[in-house]
């Protein structure tokens, strides 16, 4: 994957969980049932989209990492 690709990629999902995670894309999803490993729906829906943030990120990072790694001519 190139960069600008990944970084676009990036982007659309950091947008798209902005949008869920704020009004007026919670209100679907604004409730407390169902119980979610003991979290309300909507609570658990919030940090559902920041785990997915954390993986997101880290995968930004890796394809990065590739990059500047070729860039400077380490292997890796």
């Amino acid at each position: 994957m190139s960069l600008r690709t990944a970084r676009a990629l990036t982007g659309i999902y950091l947008l798209a969980a902005l949008v869920a995670v704020t009004w007026p894309g919670l209100i679907p999803f604004a409730r407390v049932e169902p119980m979610i490993l003991g979290l309300p729906f909507a609570l658990a829906w919030i940090a559902a989209w920041v785990a997915g943030t954390v993986i997101v990120l880290y995968l930004l990072d890796r394809v990065e990492r590739r990059y500047r790694d070729a860039a400077s001519g380490r292997a890796g």
